[in-house]
């Protein structure tokens, strides 16, 4: 019988590989144009809170100046295009997309971001997204239930990120990288919602974000059928080999 050296057994695995790329690739990206290089919010819903001031919104943008209020940011995390947010008076607004999961999966968030607060001080006020009433600075970021509202700050939330503004404020700011085990908040599987939003009602405030990310671990006995298939199919192929 044909003697088998290591190099041709390594040889048939790299094969298998790459007729099955996907055994290597077993998490999956269940977002919608997360870095959105549509140059658009396909995939995403925006809203904004009744009364924020008119032209106030969400933009997908490339550069380094926002559209409304000319402030400047570091622009894209990567690619062209990123979203942030721009006014000119007070407002709050939402940018949100869902997602849905089944029961007993690993599931990863991560995304890039920035919170200029062009204000002296970030202030969260009591009242949530409201800009109405007293001072409300900041930003936040949320998993939502999947019936939550875009401005649902109670029991609409089912875990907060972020709560805040990058310090010290009134500068241009780089993104942070942000990645979470989302998990525990999402094991009984369903639909749910990510939201990125902000309140303004003091001065200038540019919540930028790029590459967000819901990465999707298939359950442990989906991941062990697709390694044994391909040991077996790696095995079947080392037995050919072996033919005289």
């Amino acid at each position: 019988m044909k003697e088998v050296h290591r190099c041709e057994c390594l040889s048939v695995v790299s094969r298998c590989l790459r007729c099955f790329p996907s055994a290597l690739c077993f998490a999956a990206q269940i977002l919608i144009n997360g870095g959105f290089e549509t140059g658009t919010f396909a995939g995403w819903t925006v809203a904004n809170e009744a009364g924020s001031f008119p032209g106030s919104n969400w933009f997908v943008v490339s550069g380094t100046t926002t559209p409304q209020s000319g402030m400047s940011t570091v622009g894209a995390a990567g690619g062209l295009f990123y979203a942030v947010t721009d006014q000119g008076g007070p407002g709050a607004h939402s940018l949100l997309q869902s997602f849905t999961v089944g029961a007993g999966n690993s599931v990863v968030f991560s995304f890039d971001m920035f919170a200029n607060n062009w204000n002296a001080v970030t202030v969260v006020g009591p009242q949530g997204l409201n800009f109405n009433g007293a001072a409300n600075q900041h930003a936040r970021v949320d998993l939502l239930t999947g019936s939550a509202n875009a401005f649902d700050t109670g029991a609409g939330v089912i875990h907060n990120f972020f709560l805040g503004a990058d310090a010290p404020n009134a500068i241009v700011h780089a993104y942070t990288h942000y990645s979470f085990d989302i998990s525990s908040f999402v094991a009984a599987g369903g639909t749910f919602q990510i939201r990125f939003a902000e309140v303004d009602n003091q001065f200038f405030f540019n919540q930028g974000i790029d590459n967000v990310v819901v990465n999707l671990f298939p359950e442990p006995s989906t991941l062990t059928v697709t390694v044994g298939g391909l040991l077996l199919l790696a095995g079947g192929a080392f037995r050919w080999k072996q033919q005289p």
